[in-house]
């Protein structure tokens, strides 16, 4: 896998033209009326007109660019996100918790995969302030003299910010770092998408997961394409931060390399905790 390759120290009215009338009719009085029966008619003209002239605003706001009137908003017609909202974290089959309680955030990975050490971390140098810790490990193996696994995961905080671009810039980092072993990775950074996750205790967080695709080249002893999943949840005033990389295809024969659904497994296992 990766440079965890060498294994991590870890609206008015109607105006008709040609006249100063205005108003919905014509109203014609009779010779020299008493003028205390003038006031109840002007009032009853006035009140026509405030009518007409509300009708004549609602219909203009309603009506769309086609002239016809808007329909009633339903749940059929309202706008839908295309962001994907998780609310349960299917757990893998036969796996293992690892807790962190200092950063409030656990996760769940198959029996496959190793649980590091409690010293082990993994530092971004690109992103000061960013250590995983709480590892796991799928399948180590040794090239050219040198350390590999074919996963890696781990969990963190990481400073508030806008959290889409916190997670983009996370994936990223991670991505190349991982895979630092070549000078030909490429890192492609996918779209947030929401996500709210429930822990074991009720807690509930929100936040998003992104996908990066890492592909390299001229690497014997490193994997041709690998994947990152970063988690960022909001909980507590603080970004809860999991990473879950694996290999996809290429690099040595053996080990075999996880499937994208068991890395998508563990991180839809990302909750928070206490």
């Amino acid at each position: 896998m990766s440079d965890h390759a060498v294994e991590p120290v870890l609206s008015g009215p109607v105006t008709y033209p040609g006249s100063d009338y205005q108003g919905l009719g014509f109203f014609q009085p009779p010779p020299e009326p008493p003028r205390r029966r003038l006031l109840p008619i002007i009032l009853a003209a006035v009140a026509i007109v405030l009518v007409a002239g509300a009708v004549v605003t609602v219909v203009l706001l309603n009506r769309q660019a086609g002239g016809t009137a808007a329909p009633p908003s339903t749940s059929a017609n309202r706008p839908t996100s295309t962001t994907t909202t998780t609310t349960t974290a299917p757990r893998p089959t036969g796996g293992q918790s690892v807790p962190n309680p200092d950063s409030k955030i656990t996760y769940d990975v198959p029996k496959e995969w190793t649980v590091r050490a409690a010293t082990d971390t993994y530092t971004l140098q690109s992103l000061p302030g960013v250590t995983l810790t709480h590892l796991t490990s799928l399948s180590p193996y040794t090239c050219e003299n040198k350390n590999y696994s074919r996963g890696i995961v781990g969990t963190g905080t990481v400073e508030r910010a806008e959290i889409n671009q916190r997670a983009t810039d996370l994936a990223k980092a991670f991505g190349t770092e991982f895979y630092a072993g070549t000078n030909t990775a490429e890192v492609v950074v996918g779209t947030p998408k929401r996500i709210t996750r429930t822990g074991d205790n009720g807690e509930e967080a929100v936040g998003v997961e992104i996908t990066a695709t890492v592909t390299t080249a001229g690497d014997g002893c490193l994997a041709g394409q690998g994947e990152v999943v970063v988690v960022l949840l909001d909980y507590q005033d603080q970004f809860r931060l999991l990473v879950v990389n694996g290999d996809l295809k290429g690099g040595p024969d053996t080990p075999p390399s996880p499937g994208a659904d068991d890395l998508e497994s563990i991180a839809t296992s990302g909750r928070p905790v206490g």
